[in-house]
């Protein structure tokens, strides 16, 4: 078995024959590309026009014989009878017979009409035929998403071969099924979306197997979502990394229930305003008049819609503001939190226990509407320096009212080096600090009736803030 390449069309590709094989152990690779050639022309009447352009089942001149064109073109490299050079495939790194490669037969490359593409103005890329024949295959390991062929790779090849193979069994779907020719469409309709999707299926498989965990390091997947269709060639990467990867992994394990329901409550369709997620049912439920029932949408409709969790996530865009305005009704342990503010914010443990320190000293405060101006007082926070001179405030008053106390509220080290050091956006410390205020509340059971309308005017996942200082 050939290493991975590292092209994501070559290995998508390669994942695909081998399954193929691995699913018929009588045929050889002449059988295999018979086969995907048919499902090509007779299961999707020859839509494959946003992968290849001009090759021998989407030109026009080969109507009616788009099988036979194909054969002969693909059928010599399997003996490379039809090679004129070797040499090093630019893709495999490997010693073979190579051909010329363009956008009739490699995705997303150069053509014959863009000469200046290719080195010494050749007639393409110089691959190697094994290389060609994997891309051959790659369409049966995509997906639609968003009207666009999809590709998923991964830096783990079991993981590409995985979804590789998921797509293939959904684009090998019964002759007759009453679904449109061509590539199966995603359920979930964006990027973000099929990637958790896809993140859940591997989880799933790692359940299955009986382990707890992946081994190694976690793996990362790319999409591409792309077209190779006429003048408009076009690609969209969209990434999740190994470290949002780990971080679905874990909570998905320590913190399933809570953070489902926070991820369900994000979804958003114009359609279906005022959607509410509850804890106890999976589906979603749209108020309607007074007197009627709400209407209830499942996730097989709601998962394609836009989801501000995931796309934030994908982005690299902080979270701490959604968790922070849902927080203030519902409940969303402290250490999820925490355990994402280390790994994807890369905040110090330190930090993040004086913030759980001063939420706890706040609750501690037998009256109500203390409890509530306080929360009133840092929610509406303009700038960095309001919110220091808040915690200045609280440390004065625990000095005024508790000098027995034998530790103080923060110690200076602990306010310049972990709350405010520089780099930090003090709207992220805010946000905690309400996040955790609103934790101990839920944890002591008490009910402080908050003010509306207490967030700040203008914040949304804009990081042009992050290294802010203060304008005096």
């Amino acid at each position: 078995m050939a290493a991975p390449s590292g092209d994501p069309f070559a290995d998508v590709g390669a994942a695909v024959l081998r399954k193929l094989l691995a699913q018929n152990p009588n045929w050889k690779p002449k059988d295999a590309l018979k086969h995907a050639t048919d499902v090509y022309v007779h299961g999707w009447h020859s839509k494959l026009h946003a992968f290849f352009l001009n090759s021998g089942i989407t030109n026009p001149a080969n109507k009616g014989k788009e099988i036979e064109r194909t054969l002969e073109y693909y059928e010599p490299m399997l003996e490379e009878a039809a090679a004129c050079i070797k040499g090093w495939c630019r893709v495999s790194g490997q010693y073979e017979a190579l051909f010329p490669a363009g956008r009739e037969n490699q995705i997303l490359a150069g053509s014959g009409t863009f000469l200046n593409f290719n080195h010494g103005l050749e007639q393409g890329l110089r691959l190697g035929g094994n290389t060609l024949l994997q891309m051959y295959f790659a369409p049966l390991g995509c997906i639609e998403v968003g009207g666009n062929p999809a590709l998923v790779h991964s830096s783990q090849p079991t993981i590409t071969a995985l979804l590789a193979a998921k797509n293939l069994t959904a684009n090998l779907r019964p002759a007759g099924a009453e679904l449109k020719p061509g590539l199966a469409k995603s359920s979930r309709s964006n990027a973000a979306n099929t990637l958790f999707g896809y993140v859940d299926d591997i989880l799933l498989e790692v359940k299955k197997a009986g382990h707890l965990e992946l081994k190694g390091p976690a793996p990362a997947l790319t999409l591409y979502n792309f077209t190779n269709f006429g003048a408009k060639p076009d690609v969209v990467l969209h990434h999740l990394s190994a470290a949002v990867f780990e971080f679905y992994q874990q909570v998905m394990s320590a913190f399933k229930e809570p953070w489902t329901w926070f991820v369900r409550a994000h979804y958003r369709n114009s359609k279906f305003k005022g959607a509410r997620a509850r804890p106890d049912t999976t589906a979603l439920l749209v108020l309607g008049k007074p007197n009627e029932a709400p209407a209830v949408v499942e996730p097989a409709v709601y998962q394609a819609w836009y989801n501000e969790v995931y796309q934030n996530l994908i982005k690299g865009y902080s979270l701490i503001h959604l968790i922070e305005q849902w927080s203030r009704k519902n409940y969303l342990p402290f250490e999820l939190t925490a355990f994402y503010c280390q790994l994807l914010r890369h905040m110090d443990l330190k930090t993040l226990d004086l913030i759980a320190h001063v939420a706890r000293h706040i609750v501690a405060e037998a009256d109500d509407s203390a409890i509530n101006k306080t929360i009133r007082r840092i929610s509406t926070t303009r700038a960095a320096s309001e919110m220091r001179l808040i915690l200045v405030g609280l440390q004065r008053r625990n000095y005024e009212t508790n000098q027995d106390a034998p530790e103080p509220l923060l110690r200076l080290e602990d306010y310049v080096r972990y709350l405010f050091p520089d780099g930090t956006s003090w709207r992220e410390i805010r946000d905690l600090l309400l996040i955790s205020l609103y934790e101990q509340l839920h944890l002591s059971n008490r009910h402080v009736e908050l003010e509306e309308g207490l967030e700040e005017v203008g914040v949304g996942t804009d990081e042009t803030d992050e290294f802010e200082t203060d304008q005096e």
